[in-house]
């Protein structure tokens, strides 16, 4: 069974993705990281580059060369077949046949838009029969 991780009220998306990106990759796990575009495959990998100011996320995008080798893939949709341990949603969509993970994050911001796409998905998620976890990021800058 699929575990979902809800990482909810989170101040700045995009620097905690980056933190779970970093935290993940060091529990030696291997995580795919779904975005919404390949402008936004792009945009993510720049920041995961200069993550910190003494360390970078090692990723590639899904399909390279190197992604053998490397722990964190970037991609800008989900091909069908693919299983993987760990995957990070940052796409606009609930992604289908989600018993191909082992885990799914879902980070939810501080705005009503993320509140509600957050409660559209986890209702999906309990339909689904997942195990959810809810973990409240409110006193974490």
């Amino acid at each position: 069974m699929t575990k979902i991780d809800f990482y909810t009220n989170v101040s700045d998306p995009q620097a905690f993705a980056c933190r779970l990106a970093d935290t993940v990759q060091r529990k030696k796990e291997r995580l795919l990281i779904w975005l919404e575009s390949e402008r936004s495959v792009e945009v993510f990998s720049n920041r995961l580059w200069s993550f910190g100011d003494t360390r970078f996320v090692p990723h590639c995008r899904l399909g390279a060369p190197e992604a053998a080798e490397t722990p964190v893939w970037l991609a800008a949709s989900l091909p069908d077949g693919l299983s993987h341990p760990v995957l990070l949603n940052l796409g606009p969509h609930l992604p289908y046949e989600i018993g191909r993970f082992e885990r799914i994050l879902e980070i939810v911001g501080r705005d009503p838009e993320s509140l509600s796409t957050a409660r559209e998905r986890f209702r999906a998620y309990r339909e689904q029969g997942c195990e959810i976890e809810h973990h409240d990021m409110s006193q974490t800058p």
